[in-house]
């Protein structure tokens, strides 16, 4: 005979798993928003399990407030914050780029990232990637530092032969604050066209 005990048992483990598959897609929705309205759910999210009530609300308030500490950080050194920024609009994937933004210039420096990455696609042929080596930190104190590094446009033949075409090395220049971790304030990029790419390949 199969008892409630015995039926409850073997579900546990199912539901176990459906909370963990939950919680890794709020984990991954979670990085890629801002800290303002990671915090303002944070805010929210407490009182609306308190209206429907039970005792069961810490541990999902707990894991709230430590994906959104842990997303909201910036990065640990101010070369870091610029190489993030760099690396992320060469490929151009945003995932992950909003930690490492001021929070006050958060939107501002969207837009900004946004059309340069929009201008870089209009180019025929559009590039691969960016690269950079070294990233040069100078002004550096407790709360700010002043990064620039030499960047340059890759375009890989489209024929599969391994071949590439390197644009001269263009320097970008950000300005990095430390808040929680260090995050681009400002970036002073190169014009594309023009400096990266002849203005009629635009």
């Amino acid at each position: 005979m199969i008892t409630i005990e015995d039926h409850r048992a073997r579900e546990r483990p199912r539901v176990f798993l459906r909370l963990a598959a939950v919680e890794n897609r709020i984990s991954a929705r979670l990085t890629g928003w801002s800290t303002r309205r990671r915090w303002a759910l944070l805010v929210a999210l407490p009182a609306l399990m308190l209206c429907c009530g039970g005792t069961a609300v810490g541990a999902p308030v707990m894991w709230l407030v430590s994906e959104t500490e842990e997303a909201g950080k910036g990065a640990p050194a101010p070369e870091a914050a610029a190489d993030i920024y760099l690396t992320a609009l060469g490929y151009g994937n945003e995932a992950g780029l909003l930690p490492v933004l001021d929070d006050p210039r958060q939107d501002a420096l969207m837009k900004q990232w946004h059309e340069y990455r929009a201008v870089m696609d209009s180019t025929t042929p559009r590039p691969s990637r960016l690269d950079f080596g070294g990233l040069s930190v100078s002004g550096l104190n407790a709360s700010t530092a002043d990064v620039s590094v030499a960047v340059t446009a890759v375009w890989w033949n489209s024929n599969g032969n391994g071949m590439s075409y390197n644009s001269t090395a263009e320097t970008w220049r950000f300005r990095v604050i430390e808040a929680d971790g260090w995050r681009v304030s400002t970036g002073e990029p190169p014009q594309w066209c023009g400096d990266y790419v002849r203005e009629d390949a635009c």
